[in-house]
């Protein structure tokens, strides 16, 4: 599933409580501290009135076993349940494990059970999920009865999995051989975690910040790769699994969480009845586990890390460093909240200390990816340092860290930063999300593993009062604070890392040599058995599951009309304007949509970087700085980017656009108006030193995305040789615009760049081409008077005709491209032509591609492959994907791209199939919305209620049949386009015409 990040914040769901004993749910049953209930007492009760909230700590009596229960008014409900699982060595143990649960358990022994919900759910979000020291099984879904549905699957795979040995071999690692069917094949080590822990370490922003991890936490669980490594996960066994299951997938290691409108009883009690009513506790589970707080150093330490080069990157500028120090106890909330704003003042922002002192003089392209404040772990840690730097500058980038912090604690902060500071949190604690109950666990998750108070680090605005306290008494706080956790902090790391020019072939000599020390140790007995379990193994993964076990939703379950979404439609200076008046919790939010398709083509590829830069170069009347600042003073950002639409009604139909982002609170409305205003009327493209500096982030940024989302470049790559929509998209965004970026990063006169920038600005900012949204409260008119004064200021007369423009079609005879770029994984992609959003076959292909994603792509390239991740899917612009993620075979996932018409005429589909995939489509049309995003699809895309609900009564009535005719009609095209991402392929071009591109050579 998903390997954490440290990139969660904890504090991402600021909220305010007050303790007392005894409250009143939402559901009207009234809980006290000593109450037990279905066998789990009551120990902390605390109602949080900023979110009409109530936070619930129990304890099941027998087991021991942790529950926290968030009650409020929120139909999106969340489950979790996680287990504390600090490995010790890098062999992927919790990982896999993650995985192998999820393959079956005793009440469900079909295969894979929890893909197969993906199908039999209306579950909004379904994941598994292993971070540095637990493990956890979190879903969301607003139907009751899929929610218990939910409970039983993820519960009996947690608590009761079969953990068979063919499960371990498939999702960790086996040796088989390639052709599983020819036993003269050579052996390979294959497996899920196996391939997509290969992935990861193709990544070199993820090799540096796993290393800073282990070296700045060294002496417990941090030390290691939790993930697992590559070299080591071969070393696991499946009786290692099965007793690290046995041992810590206890009751007593466990914490359940619950989140939002459903009743807490009904959760408590079918918990304890079905799982947990005759357990016992077994307390030395939880010491066992705990992990201590790292030994504070008494010298800093160095390390330095080899990586692979970067095409995308220049030679000269491929090396990073980072220094770190440790800094709070996780489990101290207030400190821990107040080292998170001493971070943000440190880094956010052209205003921040070591944005100025590295950023800005353009010694490296950007921060190093281990950059910020990391506190998912027991002890928190911060660091700060440069990526795209040369070697010869590592001395400088120390020297300036040093003069940084020195400088910071004599010259303390500007108040005017720590106030927008706070805003931001102010801010954050209104504006409503669709999945808050979700972020919410995100959030607590780290200090509850470890046994702080999870209650208290959601009181938010207490702790925002006892800083204010402290600067109030202490002026120069924040300076001690630096001066304690960095000038004078022994726990210090100095990390370095640069290219070695032959990493990958000695990352294939190390592989090469654990596979041959494998193999040297294998008798003609222990061969004939690989064999005979790789054919084991392939007949299992062929065999037609039974999955009348598992529960399911019906069709009728659904809902059987699409939301209305209250519209008033305005003419503000004879400019568009729709509201949308919504219970936004005193938030405001702006959008406007400005056509763009009336520029020239020189000028249309530099909007990317245009939408990237215009609100962050200052105005005539105000620097960058400056400007920033007032941004951060009374609004969530800026956000300017660029969109293409395609119609919903008619292919090769486009509207190309600029978006305009933003939201304030009420009370800020003619503050934020104002600075569209400036943007409108002052912008400035003059200070060539900040562009150079964006420039460089924007590139650099572009460059490390390719790892993490191979996938996707490799789907519009495809898409772009069959769709011109999907070409243009792929010349602003894919990796032609990668390249582009590339190249202007290392132009040394950018002036002409800027004039280009200049001239898109005298364009497209203005009121010519412009409509605008508002998502406001009822009888917000400060928010439409304060848009209507904006519109009345800035220049143009309202002229748009027609909003949409069409695009030829043009003949393409390449039909394959490789990008060769050194990753260890590949990312495979098809497309092939289709039909818009309104058209007939829409429907039929969106549940044919579904249906072909779980039952034929999953198991084919997935489990017998070994890919981390397959699908297909339907984009708007009507281009058909199908795609593989971290796939270490190609020549096969091809195989089965172009196998996939013959597959659906040979494979006898069931009614109960038909109805899974439609009932996966409807998870995402009928995914929660939170209010601010009601009314985009349109706003953005022009699809009212009367298109979406044809939508919806067209994915109803497709038949089996339907299924049939478009796979024939659609999936059989010789017209297509293939694209692989990944390291050069001498066999992949078979047979077919390849463009290949070497990105060492650009």
């Amino acid at each position: 599933m998903l390997r954490l990040s440290k990139a969660l914040n904890k504090h991402s769901a600021n909220i305010r409580g007050l303790s007392i004993l005894r409250t009143k749910t939402s559901n009207d049953t009234i809980f006290e501290v000593g109450q037990v209930v279905e066998g789990f007492v009551v120990k902390e009760v605390r109602p949080v009135t900023d979110f009409q909230l109530t936070a619930l700590r129990l304890e099941h009596q027998k087991s021991g076993a942790d529950y926290l229960h968030i009650d409020r008014n929120d139909t999106n409900n969340v489950f979790s349940v996680a287990f504390r699982t600090t490995p010790k060595q890098s062999n992927g143990l919790p990982h896999i494990l993650e995985h192998t649960t999820l393959c079956g358990s005793r009440k469900f022994p079909c295969r894979d059970p929890f893909f197969k919900m993906l199908n039999r759910s209306m579950a909004n979000f379904m994941n598994a999920m292993t971070a540095p020291d637990y493990t956890f099984y979190p879903f969301c879904t607003e139907n009751q009865s899929d929610y218990y549905n939910l409970m039983s699957v993820y519960l009996d795979a947690v608590f009761n999995p079969m953990l068979r040995e063919s499960d371990f071999r498939q999702e960790g690692w086996r040796l088989e051989h390639k052709d599983v069917d020819d036993k003269s094949s050579p052996i390979e080590i294959k497996g899920v975690v196996y391939n997509e822990m290969k992935g990861v370490y193709s990544d070199n922003q993820q090799i540096y910040n796993e290393h800073f991890l282990n070296y700045i936490l060294p002496s417990n669980t941090y030390g290691i790769n939790s993930g697992g490594d590559p070299n080591v996960i071969p070393s696991l066994t499946h009786s290692d699994l099965v007793a690290f299951h046995h041992r810590y997938y206890h009751p007593s290691n466990s914490r359940f969480y619950s989140y939002g409108n459903f009743n807490l009883e009904n959760h408590l009690k079918f918990l304890n009845d079905t799982f947990l009513k005759d357990c016992s506790a077994d307390p030395s589970i939880k010491d066992e586990t705990k992990v201590p707080n790292e030994k504070r150093w008494t010298t800093s330490k160095r390390a330095h890390v080899a990586c692979r080069e970067d095409p995308m990157v220049p030679k000269d500028k491929q090396s990073s460093l980072s220094i770190g120090t440790l800094w709070s106890d996780i489990t101290n909330t207030q400190e821990t909240f107040e080292l998170a704003i001493l971070s943000r003042l440190l880094l956010n922002g052209p205003n921040a200390k070591f944005y100025k002192a590295l950023i800005e003089p353009n010694i490296g392209t950007d921060f190093s990816a281990a950059t910020g404040f990391t506190d998912q772990t027991r002890d928190s840690f911060f660091a700060v340092g440069l990526q795209g730097l040369n070697i010869s500058d590592f001395e400088r980038v120390e020297s300036i860290y040093e003069d940084t912090i020195k400088s910071v604690i004599k010259e303390g902060f500007d108040n005017r930063d720590i106030d927008n500071i706070l805003h931001s949190v102010e801010l954050s604690m209104r504006h409503q999300t669709s999945n808050f109950g979700l972020q919410l666990l995100y959030g607590t998750l780290p200090i509850w593993n470890h046994d702080g108070n999870i209650l208290d680090s959601m009181c938010v605005s207490e702790k925002i009062d006892e800083f204010k306290k402290k600067l109030s008494n202490k002026p120069n706080y924040l300076q001690s604070l630096v001066d304690k956790y960095l000038l004078n902090n022994n726990h210090k790391l100095v990390m370095t890392m640069s290219p070695e020019n032959n990493f990958e072939e000695l990352r294939k000599e190390n592989e090469e040599k654990l596979l041959k020390k494998k193999l040297s140790l294998l008798s003609d007995a222990d061969k004939e058995n690989i064999y005979q379990q790789g054919l084991g193994l392939r007949k299992q993964q062929d065999a037609i599951q039974d999955v009348t076990c598992l529960p399911s939703l019906s069709i009728n379950d659904l809902k059987k009309t699409t939301d209305s979404v209250p519209l008033i439609k305005e003419n503000l200076n004879n400019t568009p304007v729709f509201i949308f008046p919504q219970p936004t919790n005193q938030v405001t939010y702006f959008r406007s949509l400005i056509n763009t398709s009336h520029l020239s083509d020189d000028l249309k590829a530099l909007i990317p970087l245009f939408c990237n830069v215009v609100t962050r170069m200052g105005t005539k009347s105000m620097d960058f700085r400056q400007f920033d600042q007032l941004v951060r003073k009374s609004t969530g950002g800026l956000q300017v980017s660029q969109s293409i639409i395609d119609s919903p009604r008619n292919l090769f139909n486009m509207k190309e656009s600029v978006i305009l982002n933003s939201h304030c609170l009420d009370k800020n409305v003619d503050e934020m108006f104002d600075l569209w205003k400036q943007i409108f009327t002052q912008v400035t493209f003059e200070d060539e030193n900040r562009f150079k500096t964006l420039v460089q982030e924007e590139a650099s940024s572009l460059a490390n995305s390719i790892s993490g989302s191979g996938h996707m470049y490799a789907m519009l790559c495809a898409t772009a040789g069959i769709n011109p929509i999907d070409a243009q998209r792929e010349t602003y965004g894919g990796l032609q615009y990668i390249s582009t970026m590339k190249k202007i990063a290392q132009i040394d006169d950018l002036k002409p760049i800027m004039k280009k920038l200049e001239k898109i600005s005298e364009i497209i900012l203005n009121k010519n081409t412009m409509k605008c949204s508002l998502t406001i409260v009822d009888n917000n008119s400060m928010a439409i008077k304060g848009l209507e004064s904006f519109l009345n200021t800035i220049a143009g007369n309202w002229d748009l005709s027609n909003e949409y423009n069409k695009i030829d079609k043009q003949d393409n005879n390449v039909k394959c491209f490789h990008h060769v770029l050194p990753f260890s994984v590949n990312y495979c992609a098809k497309a092939l032509p289709g039909v818009h959003y309104a058209h007939k076959d829409f429907a039929p292909l969106k549940v044919l591609c579904k249906y072909m994603s779980s039952k034929y792509l999953l198991p084919t390239v997935r489990e017998k492959n070994g890919a981390y991740g397959s699908g297909a899917s339907l984009s708007m612009s009507g281009s058909i994907q199908m795609f593989s993620y971290r796939d270490p075979k190609p020549i096969e996932t091809f195989e089965a791209f172009d196998g996939a018409c013959n597959w659906v005429n040979n494979k006898k589909i069931t009614i109960e199939e038909l109805n899974e995939a439609k009932l996966a489509i409807f998870q995402g049309i009928d995914h929660p919305v939170a209010p601010m995003s009601k009314g985009n699809a349109l706003f953005f895309n022009d699809m009212d209620q009367k298109i979406r609900q044809e939508h919806r009564n067209q994915i109803m009535n497709v038949k089996i049949n339907d299924l049939l005719n478009v796979a024939n009609l659609y999936f059989s095209n010789t017209n297509f386009c293939k694209a692989l991402i990944g390291p050069a392929n001498i066999d992949v071009n078979l047979g077919t015409n390849w463009n290949v591109t070497n990105h060492e050579d650009l």
